[in-house]
């Protein structure tokens, strides 16, 4: 009877110190445009994993991450012209129950 209660007890430990995902929040911003960026995670083999867009504030939260390293880019249309952080995304590491903090500047596109 003993043995199944440790067995329970060490069960429920391990269930409730499960750790949680990670997260990304950040700010992007292109010119004087903070608002509608499309800002989109990817997978070190480079699969688009997650997409989201910017708010009113210019800022953009990715959230549930497993541990990792992924991409990170964003991009907007402005009238005509194509601003985007360019070829060289930012590499982000993200571990369990951090939130990582970006900062992404949009250039046009030449």
């Amino acid at each position: 009877m003993k043995s199944i209660l440790y067995t329970l007890v060490l069960l429920l430990a391990m269930i409730s110190c499960t750790k949680e995902d990670g997260e990304i929040h950040g700010t992007a911003k292109a010119d004087d445009v903070i608002a509608g960026i499309t800002v989109k995670l990817y997978t070190m083999e480079t699969n688009l994993y997650k997409t989201t867009i910017t708010d009113n504030n210019g800022e953009f939260w990715f959230t549930d991450l497993p541990s990792g390293n992924y991409y990170i880019g964003a991009t907007i249309t402005i009238g005509d012209e194509v601003w985007d952080t360019g070829n060289t995304p930012q590499v982000v590491y993200v571990s369990d129950e951090i939130t990582k903090e970006v900062a992404l500047s949009l250039k046009l596109k030449q």
